[in-house]
């Protein structure tokens, strides 16, 4: 009888309840009776989203010119970059290479890489020159191998035997990723940014997804990586408003760029410069991607919330041989 009458007084209680919504910033609250419950439907994501597309946080910026890489001064940064030389055929334009290798801080080659620069430096001895035009002086000498070593040749390693070498064993991450951070601590101490990677998007798809994942682990304030192809450069842009000036031969010739969201969604991406810009666009694999886009001006805004991959086609030589062949 006592259980009866709890659970009628209960019911009265029920049926007489007041639900109040109260609101305080994202937080709603529901009152039941003389007690307050609360349900939060924001999150730490959904806050700096909102934040950001309000601007009562300024995104933080960035400017890049990769024309430095390879049609202007062939320098990055005021005290020089770090040019790194992977397992993979060197495709970049010969006169490119030597370039950004002349004005290099520090020079390294990872494992493999080691054969592959071998291969070029020999290649470049024996390469015919026009009449009348003077030696080149040789380039300058590596200053590290890195790796596990088990790419490298006993040939190679005869040939750079003067070369010191550090082996980095760990097979929890890639060669790649262990040279960076080899190189970390000596690009703090003589405040060098930047690291050009000589590499290759052809041939396994792992290699390449392994390299585009050193462009998340290595991403500090103080180290930028581009990974430079024989036909494109690709870097990771972070969260913030970047203003790339893209070199107007591309722009003329309407070569390609593109934006991918690599591992995780982006709420909000914003650009202007590009034929197909977005406006405030969610972007993730299995819905908007960016890619085969092009330019519409010099500078390209992209302004975005979360990591995207930026890749851009770097010459346009392989349409002037499409159009030879014809």
């Amino acid at each position: 009888m006592a259980a009866a009458c709890n659970r009628n007084t209960v019911l009265k209680i029920i049926s007489r309840r007041q639900r109040m919504a109260i609101t305080n910033g994202g937080r709603h609250f529901t009152q039941v009776g003389t007690l307050v419950y609360k349900r939060i439907f924001c999150t730490k994501t959904t806050i700096g989203f909102r934040q950001q597309m309000d601007h009562t946080v300024p995104p933080k910026e960035f400017k890049w010119t990769p024309g430095h890489m390879i049609n202007e001064n062939f320098k990055l940064g005021d005290n020089g970059h770090v040019c790194v030389v992977l397992n993979r055929q060197i495709q970049v334009p010969a006169h490119v290479v030597k370039s950004l290798w002349k004005n290099a801080a520090v020079r390294c080659a990872v494992d493999g890489g080691s054969n592959h620069w071998r291969e070029f430096l020999l290649g470049q001895a024996v390469a015919k020159r026009p009449k009348g035009t003077p030696a080149t002086a040789p380039l300058e000498p590596l200053d590290v191998i890195t790796g596990d070593f088990d790419s490298i040749t006993e040939e190679t390693v005869d040939f750079f035997k003067s070369t010191p070498k550090i082996h980095t064993p760990d097979q929890d991450a890639t060669d790649f990723t262990k040279a960076i951070t080899v190189l970390q601590p000596v690009m703090a101490q003589r405040k060098i940014h930047d690291v050009v990677v000589f590499h290759d998007t052809s041939g396994r798809l792992d290699q390449v997804m392994a390299n585009i994942n050193t462009l998340y682990k290595a991403q500090k304030d103080n180290c930028n990586v581009f990974l430079l192809s024989g036909d494109s450069i690709t870097w990771l842009l972070r969260p913030g408003k970047h203003t790339i000036q893209v070199p107007l031969d591309l722009v003329k010739t309407q070569r390609w760029c593109s934006l991918m969201p690599v591992g995780s969604m982006a709420h909000n991406v914003t650009t202007t410069g590009l034929k197909w810009n977005l406006y405030h666009t969610q972007m993730e694999f299995g819905g908007m991607v960016s890619t085969s886009n092009t330019y519409s001006t010099e500078f390209v805004q992209v302004e975005t919330d979360a990591n995207l991959i930026w890749s851009m086609g770097a010459y346009d030589f392989e349409e002037k041989l499409r159009q030879a062949a014809k």
